[in-house]
């Protein structure tokens, strides 16, 4: 070949076999953050109108998922990861024990089917320590034990000890029940199929590995497993694949503790419906705040209104708020009296109805005048600077009792002293006499016809 470079073919022949078993380095955590379910939607926003359409009724019943590194064990390990959360979920230290011991007891089909006791303890060991870890964690109010069991399966010797140690046993439980499952492996032997899907440590699991997983591991815990296969089959909605536990009476149990994974074309996730998200519920602290320190509520995503609140908070949020103060004198200070006010003496001022109807009008004229007393205020007592009133009443009067003052005058007529008056307190009406009156017109007539 003139004018290129020749290349042998079986270099091209090893440059192709490297090409298709190339893979693109995978990054990001094992296992990540619980996010909302929307933004499942979003991606697939552009894609495929199949997709889309399911993508889309998602979030209505599944809130949150998490994602798991696609490296080869996505499966596994959001089926472990689960596991463990939906043990926690259930906050009883006896279900812990009560697993570490049934899973112990699984370790006579491990050796029935040729396993070392050597090759496999360890990796038991590091599931029942983990079992035990998050057991002491569980009375804890707050989230500390989920952050622990998500840092735990992001620890890459922890997390693959746990993944060998449920794929032995699912190896094994297969290869017991050889009858369940050879129907599905066509004329594939069980134990090559195990040695070749199940154990190695680069195999992501399969439908038979999952349900098997499903018998040995999350049933017999009570728990069940639900997962939706996201493919391009008919419908608008994401196709559902459930397992269900049996009780001792081989009736399903009721409204178990559910595993929920999401399955897309060669990688799996974990999904949650919003009754499986534990919120916890911080106490709530009340504190004096002093009112002249700038308030400046601090976000922490949190639901309850009361920590809105000044001065109210959960606890761990205590130095966000101002500082408690309290102002402390031990020695009282003196505070300034007030100078008392002094006591004015009653000024006796007597009085009669000539004196008062001649400092009034001195051009009335009286027809009779009569000696009228009133009484006189010499007995109120009152203090402060104000002159007491001569009309005031005396502290012992009684509206009930009647006063009856004789009156002659006009002005006495029209007075709120006159008994006959409305205003009077003591109103009485006056009695009406056909003869003063026949009397009264006489004499009015009289004096006109003599003008």
């Amino acid at each position: 070949m003139s004018g290129s470079a020749y290349i042998p073919e079986e270099d091209l022949a090893h440059l192709q076999k490297l090409s298709n078993e190339y893979e693109p380095e995978v990054t990001g955590p094992l296992v990540g953050e619980r996010r909302s379910s929307s933004a499942i939607t979003t991606e697939y926003a552009n894609a495929d109108p199949v997709y889309r359409t399911k993508t889309a009724a998602l979030p209505s019943k599944y809130s949150h998922y998490r994602t798991c590194r696609g490296d080869g064990h996505c499966g596994w390990r959001a089926i472990a990861f689960t596991y463990y959360e939906a043990l926690l979920r259930l906050g009883d230290k006896n279900k812990f024990l009560e697993e570490e011991t049934r899973l112990r007891s699984l370790h006579n089909l491990l050796n029935t089917i040729g396993f070392q006791e050597d090759l496999y303890e360890d990796f038991a060991d590091e599931c029942f320590e983990l079992l035990r870890k998050t057991a002491a964690s569980v009375p804890a109010a707050d989230d500390s034990a989920a952050a622990s069991l998500l840092t735990s399966f992001n620890d890459v010797g922890l997390s693959m000890a746990i993944i060998t140690y449920f794929k032995l046993l699912t190896s094994a439980w297969i290869q017991t029940h050889a009858n369940d499952f050879q129907p599905f492996l066509l004329d594939q032997d069980i134990r090559e199929y195990c040695a070749t899907q199940i154990e190695p440590s680069i195999c992501e699991i399969d439908h038979v590995g999952m349900a098997a997983l499903a018998e040995v591991l999350v049933k017999p815990a009570g728990l069940a497993l639900e997962v939706l296969y996201l493919d391009r089959s008919p419908g608008e909605e994401i196709n559902t694949y459930r397992i269900d536990p049996l009780g001792h009476d081989g009736v399903p149990i009721p409204d178990p503790p559910t595993l929920r994974l999401l399955y897309r074309p060669g990688h799996y996730d974990i999904l949650y419906r919003m009754e499986d998200i534990h919120i916890p519920q911080a106490p709530l602290h009340v504190a004096l705040v002093g009112y002249t320190d700038e308030f400046v509520p601090v976000g922490r995503g949190m639901s309850d209104v009361m920590t809105l609140i000044p001065g109210m908070y959960p606890t761990g949020l205590g130095p966000n708020w101002p500082a408690v103060s309290y102002d402390y004198q031990p020695t009282p200070i003196p505070q300034p009296q007030m100078t008392a006010v002094p006591t004015y003496a009653p000024i006796p001022v007597p009085i009669t109805t000539q004196d008062y109807v001649s400092h009034v009008n001195p051009t009335i004229p009286i027809e009779s005048p009569v000696n009228m007393s009133i009484n006189s205020p010499t007995s109120i007592e009152r203090g402060g600077p104000f002159r007491p009133s001569m009309y005031e009443l005396e502290p012992r009067f009684h509206s009930g009792h009647s006063h009856s003052l004789p009156f002659q005058t006009s002005i006495f007529r029209n007075s709120h002293y006159n008994t006959a008056h409305f205003l009077n307190p003591d109103f009485q009406p006056e009695e009406w006499s056909p003869e003063a009156e026949y009397v009264t017109s006489n004499r009015s007539r009289h004096k006109s016809s003599s003008q």
